[in-house]
């Protein structure tokens, strides 16, 4: 008689829950309380096995969580992900615009055309300038500290 056994690892779903997909939020404009999606906790694990079938598990390799939705692949961290807030998102695109050398006003102008009121834009880019403001002389247009060369007019600008 042949007794046939072995090892092999196996993947096993063990908990399933809801978290802020990282992938899913950046594709995703919405609140944060919207973003969640639900996962898979996944262990894997080395089982031993009895005529090819797994009996029990005597050594666990790891897990990681699964993103139902997408299907993305991420570190048990990833559950204490917290997603930025609108306010958040807003003032990473107004620094990132004006560090690119857009002037205030664009940046500006361009806030109004994505939704948001002059009082709300105005704010949203003096969070970020807070006074650190240069003019260039040539074209009467401000930048935010920093920037050397005007982007409408192609002239330096003198902090």
């Amino acid at each position: 008689m042949f007794i046939i056994f072995g090892t092999r690892g196996r993947e096993v779903n063990e908990h399933s829950g809801q978290f802020n997909c990282p992938n899913c939020c950046s594709q995703q404009n919405t609140t944060t309380d919207e973003k969640k999606q639900k996962y898979t906790q996944i262990k894997v694990a080395k089982y031993f096995t009895l005529f090819f079938i797994p009996i029990f598990s005597y050594e666990t390799l790891g897990r990681y969580i699964k993103c139902n939705e997408c299907n993305s692949d991420y570190n048990e961290n990833v559950l204490e992900y917290v997603p930025p807030t609108f306010e958040e998102q807003v003032a990473s695109y107004v620094e990132q615009e004006l560090k690119s050398g857009t002037p205030i006003s664009m940046v500006i102008n361009k806030l109004k055309t994505q939704g948001l009121d002059q009082d709300q834009s105005q704010r949203a880019v003096d969070h970020v300038v807070s006074g650190n403001i240069v003019t260039c002389h040539h074209c009467n247009m401000d930048f935010l500290t920093g920037i050397e060369k005007c982007s409408l007019c192609e002239g330096h600008i003198k902090s």
